[in-house]
């Protein structure tokens, strides 16, 4: 008897310690333990500040794997402190816990203690559960827990731990808690923050700190005891630690740039996405754009969008699509990516096209009415303000944006057929009909383009031709640079658009669009006041803003520079409020020389004294001819072309007496003296009997008829009479004696 015991005392432990090392191998690891943990998908902006934390199909977030090196220690002794104290001296389950555990709960009859390692924790984590946890249920975990210690090390299984245990709210892994709760990185915790994500894992839903912070503190400060108790913590970090307030940053997901974040998924990203955003100035220019429509919610301009793009990389700054994403009106709608009318944004790579074939910007046009033949009929443009400035300089042309200018500046090199593949080259992928079918209406903006894609275009501008893609992405390799554009020509369109002086006659001296500092802009209206822009750069940033609404009713009495100009204002100081804006050093192609604006000939010591003149630049060889003494009369006036002859003795003659044809001193030349282009007439309703009648005067004709498409005309005597009504309404007088005709234009407004 005494030898059967002797050999059961002998062959218990062998059974024991055969079971405690070789049952283990008869299980395998759970098939998720092996595979990577999922991570949704993440989009951080450039400077790695979280924008969104998409869901997993499991409906949690999870940040990417953490490796145990990225895991601060005072995280690690926290777990540790907080799960399971002897995780590096235990075999995987630790057999003096679950005896302490087990004499608890013999002494209460009920369970107050649990014993699982983290090893347990982790192998339960990650096996699937079909009803009650059993008996064998829990002796399996056990036995798997006890492999898993025999092949992974240490640090390995922390980590998986930290990566693959739920934070509650939606929050799985170390990571994510991190900065769902604190917006932080893991390695910027502080002890008592590390403290307090450990205290959660216990019972996530329970101790939700968004629900009752002071709930959750007695397990933190315990934790930060027990870390103190093991000489995880020195005396003063736990002191330091008990007495930190803890600040909830609730980040339960983020909904930051959703525009361009949008865009991002469209292209079916996954895992963490780095993008190009700029968070701080994605947020201020959402503020710009919101208290700038604040101002113009009483003229109906409901949204607005705004793209900067750095020019050195091609990369977006910014990407803001509407006044708010989630706005009722159309606010999920994206301004930067849906196509719409530019307006005369469109003009300045007409100019550059021509002075690449040969034009300067002393070159002049006749911005004087004009019709052209089409398929689909004739073809009239007309200038923004319904009047002509005769000759005109290309510089002068451009800087005033003026459309007749530009349609005959297109016609002068070729038409659509020109410029059409240069606009494809420079990346508006919206243009996808031929030639024809836009016509000379092209260079005035009659086709529709996505705001993104005409600011990367304007951002080759600003590269001197260079051109780069436009990316939301950072890249490890810089993008492929190409030149689409000649570098002089470039430069001359950046000094155009940036001369407040070349723009004046139609903006001001002080328009809104003139900066402290050289920044080329240029502003664009669609010709139903649907849509207008303004686009400009410098040679650090191109802005682009598109002001209008989704449901494309027009805006009342806006334009570029009232609408999308201080938008694009605040933006560009704003961008250069840190960073003075630097300009351009002139090329080694440009020269310069001093010209007649009136007939944009170069003036030289030869030259009679001329009564006006300005510097103009040029490429190297393309001077224009030297003006003549034929080129003047005898009192100093630029002798014109025939063509100009009308135009000279209208109202719409900015020139005065500086010119002259030999027409215009041979015959009288019909003008309309009243009412002069863009007159307001105010109707006060106080005033009756003859209050809202219009006088209608003109000279220089034998036999005047005056025509009117809105307004009725009333014969008195000698006199013709516009019975006026709001609106605005073009006026015309005809000499049937001679054949001219001239037009002026009214606009009406009650008090």
């Amino acid at each position: 008897m005494i030898r059967r015991w002797k050999i059961t005392l002998f062959v218990l432990p062998l059974l024991a310690a055969g079971g405690w090392w070789g049952l283990p191998w008869l299980l395998p690891l759970p098939e998720a333990l092996l595979r990577p943990p999922p991570a949704s998908t993440l989009y951080l902006a450039r400077d790695g500040t979280p924008l969104r934390h998409l869901l997993n199909e499991d409906g949690t977030r999870s940040a990417p794997a953490v490796s145990y090196a990225e895991i601060p220690p005072h995280l690690v002794h926290a777990l540790l402190a907080a799960e399971d104290k002897r995780f590096f001296s235990h075999g995987g389950v630790d057999l003096l816990a679950i005896a302490r555990a087990a004499w608890s709960n013999l002494r209460s009859h009920r369970i107050v203690s649990g014993a699982s390692t983290i090893h347990q924790q982790l192998i339960k984590n990650t096996t699937p559960q079909h009803g009650r946890r059993t008996l064998w249920a829990k002796l399996t975990e056990a036995l798997r827990a006890r492999r898993l210690a025999m092949t992974w090390s240490r640090e390995s299984v922390l980590a998986a731990y930290a990566n693959r245990v739920s934070f509650g709210n939606l929050m799985t892994g170390a990571a994510t808690a991190a900065s769902g709760y604190f917006h932080k990185p893991l390695g910027d915790l502080t002890p008592a923050e590390c403290a307090l994500l450990a205290a959660l894992p216990q019972a996530p839903a329970r101790l939700n700190p968004f629900r009752n912070l002071e709930g959750v503190l007695p397990r933190q400060q315990h934790i930060l005891d027990k870390m103190h108790e093991l000489h995880w913590l020195s005396d003063e970090e736990h002191r330091v630690a008990l007495d930190q307030k803890i600040v909830l940053q609730r980040f339960s997901g983020g909904f930051e740039a959703p525009h361009a974040v949008e865009m991002l998924r469209g292209a079916a990203q996954n895992g963490t996405v780095r993008t190009t955003l700029d968070a701080m100035l994605q947020q201020h220019i959402e503020t710009i754009i919101a208290q700038r429509l604040e101002v113009l919610k009483g003229r109906h301009v409901t949204h607005a969008a705004v793209v900067v793009i750095e020019n050195a990389t091609g990369a977006v700054l910014t990407l803001a699509g509407s006044r708010d994403f989630f706005a009722k009106d159309g606010g999920q709608l994206n301004g930067a990516w849906a196509p719409h009318s530019p307006g005369s944004a469109m003009k300045p790579f007409t100019y550059l096209l021509a002075f690449e074939r040969g034009a300067t910007p002393a070159s002049l046009v006749a911005d004087l009415p004009v019709e052209f033949a089409t398929a689909s009929g004739t073809y009239r443009p007309e200038n923004y303000s319904l009047r002509s400035y005769g000759p005109m300089t290309y510089r002068q042309a451009l800087g005033n944006s003026l459309n007749i200018s530009a349609v005959r500046v297109l016609d002068s090199i070729g038409g659509a057929e020109t410029l059409l593949p240069k606009l494809r080259e420079l990346g508006l992928s919206t243009l996808t009909e031929d030639a024809a079918h836009y016509g000379l209406g092209l260079t005035i903006g009659n086709a529709s383009v996505r705001l993104i894609e005409l600011a990367n275009a304007y951002a080759c501008l600003a590269r001197l031709g260079k051109f780069k893609p436009w990316t939301l992405l950072q890249k490890t390799t810089a993008s492929e640079e190409r030149r689409l554009l000649g570098e002089s020509e470039s430069w001359l369109i950046a000094d155009i658009l940036s001369d407040n002086q070349a723009r004046e006659m139609a903006f001001g001296s002080w328009s809104v669009i003139r900066l402290p500092f050289r920044c080329a802009v240029k502003t664009g209206t669609s010709s139903t006041f649907r849509d207008n822009w303004t686009v400009g750069y410098t040679p650090e940033h191109t802005v682009g803003v598109w002001a209008g609404n989704f449901d494309n009713t027009p805006m009342q009495d806006v334009s570029g520079v009232t609408g999308a100009g201080p938008i694009f204002r605040d933006v560009m100081l704003h961008l250069h409020e840190k960073h003075a804006a630097t300009w351009y050093d002139m090329p080694q192609g440009i020269t310069h020389a001093r010209i007649d604006p009136r007939t944009g000939k170069r003036l030289t010591p030869q030259t009679p004294p001329a009564r006006m003149s300005r510097e103009e630049f040029f490429v190297a060889g393309k001077l224009p001819p030297p003006a003549q003494a034929g080129d003047y009369d005898a009192r100093g006036r630029a002798i014109l072309p025939r063509e100009y002859a009308a135009w000279i003795g209208s109202s719409g003659n900015w020139l005065g007496d500086l010119v002259t044809t030999a027409e215009s001193e041979a015959r009288p030349v019909l003008r309309i003296t009243n009412p002069i282009p863009g007159t307001v007439v105010i109707l006060d309703p106080d005033i009756r009997n003859g209050g809202n009648r219009l006088l209608l005067q003109a000279m220089g004709g034998e036999r005047v008829r005056w025509k009117c498409e809105t307004l009725e005309l009333r014969n008195e005597g000698a006199h013709v009479f516009a019975i006026l009504k709001p609106g605005r309404h073009e006026i015309e007088a005809r000499d049937e004696g001679g054949g001219q005709s001239v037009r002026t234009f009214v606009i009406v407004k009650e008090e």
